[in-house]
């Protein structure tokens, strides 16, 4: 499954229409994730800026670094303008091209990410900051709901993967490795695109799965209480994830509460979701019920996100949020519970939007006793000594 040509160009006739519709002359798009939005055009810009000049009813412009000239005249979408990079010699810098082609275009529409000191070089132009194609982005396609679809199953792999892999006693580095297996699958059975892809098999082990946005060491060992898995993956530009809290120990009392509550907390989530409903309200049903539990202290992030072309985009599920649930939007559904002594309980799910509420696009088990694994598995220990050895690990 690839998107067509056809929809590129619907995208950019939208997009022109936007434009119009709130009165700007033209809009300068310079995310990386937007401009493959719309042209399918992957490229890494490292420090060199790239931009996408889209004026109604004119045919777009690139702008772009010289050694990317070439490249980027392959999309075959409108014109490919060069610039000299930085410290580029008077009239050759990507400013002053950039007001070449923009010439008395103004007011011009710029993307949030635009910097500060890039903005204020595009005074002349009156330009005023409207996420425009974040917007658009929210709402799905046909063939971006089956390429998430894609990505949502490889991450069930991934998980898979992680399921078997992990024991007690095993490393971090054992379950990042996982990935490299997916990343092989996807390289077989799709058109792959390398700069578009990416492959995160990991678990965090118990008490550091209390915090979702640490990085443990590499050779931490998994043990008792509560671990938290993730298999998060960008598959040819589209994202999905799906994480899971799971024991190698049969899990105390205390565990077994906290694990119940954060299911609960899941279950009320996703009871939610369908077209019409204000993210923030599910988000505030979330906290509300979780706070009711005594678990005040221990809430770190909302409750979900928007999932497509960013792993992270809108809409977001979290209680500033007034924004409002429609079909065809791709989210996620993860309501957390951190506590320092004791660890993470959180799972993570996919979902579609459906007409009448939702559809879960990735499936791995959720209940304690399926991700209670107590099994000894006298192979992979054999094979994580094996890599212990080699790397030097203790």
């Amino acid at each position: 499954m690839m998107i067509s040509a056809k929809e590129y160009a619907d995208r950019r006739r939208l997009l022109e229409h936007k434009i119009g519709a709130l009165g700007f002359d033209a809009y300068l798009v310079s995310s990386r994730e937007n401009i493959y939005y719309l042209t399918g055009a992957s490229y890494v810009p490292e420090e060199r800026p790239f931009f996408m000049i889209i004026i109604p009813e004119h045919p777009p412009k690139l702008i772009v670094p010289k050694l990317e000239y070439a490249h980027m005249q392959k999309t075959g979408i409108g014109e490919v303008v060069s610039y000299t990079e930085f410290p580029a010699p008077k009239g050759e810098g990507w400013s002053e091209i950039l007001s070449i082609c923009l010439k008395n275009k103004k007011p011009l529409g710029v993307e949030p990410n635009l910097s500060a000191e890039n903005l204020g070089k595009l005074s002349q132009f009156s330009p005023r900051v409207v996420p425009m194609i974040d917007q658009l982005r929210q709402i799905k396609s046909p063939a971006e709901i089956e390429m998430i679809r894609q990505t949502a199953a490889y991450a069930d792999q991934g998980m898979e993967k992680i399921m078997k892999a992990s024991y007690k006693g095993a490393t971090v580095l054992e379950i990042f490795s996982q990935a490299r297996a997916i990343q092989t699958r996807v390289l077989k059975e799709t058109t792959y695109d390398p700069m578009e892809s990416s492959f995160l098999t990991a678990t965090w082990p118990a008490p550091f799965s209390s915090q979702p946005h640490g990085i443990p060491k590499v050779d931490e060992r998994m043990g008792n209480g509560p671990l938290v898995g993730l298999s998060y993956l960008r598959v040819n530009g589209y994202g999905a994830e799906v994480e899971r809290t799971y024991f190698h120990t049969k899990p105390s009392t205390k565990e077994i509460k906290v694990y119940g509550h954060m299911l609960k907390a899941r279950e009320l989530a996703v009871s939610m979701v369908r077209p019409g409903v204000i993210c923030g309200d599910i988000d505030q049903a979330v906290y509300t019920y979780l706070v009711s539990k005594g678990y005040e202290k221990n809430i770190l992030h909302r409750t979900g996100h928007g999932i497509g072309l960013g792993n992270h985009e809108g809409p977001f599920i979290a209680r500033g949020s007034e924004e409002v649930l429609e079909e065809n939007m791709v989210i996620s559904i993860e309501p957390g519970i951190y506590i320092p002594e004791i660890g993470g309980f959180r799972h993570s799910d996919t979902l579609l939007v459906t007409a009448t509420g939702y559809e879960f696009l990735t499936h791995h088990p959720s209940e304690m006793d399926a991700l209670t694994l107590t099994a000894v598995k006298p192979f992979r220990r054999l094979m994580g000594r094996v890599i212990s050895h080699t790397l030097g690990l203790k």
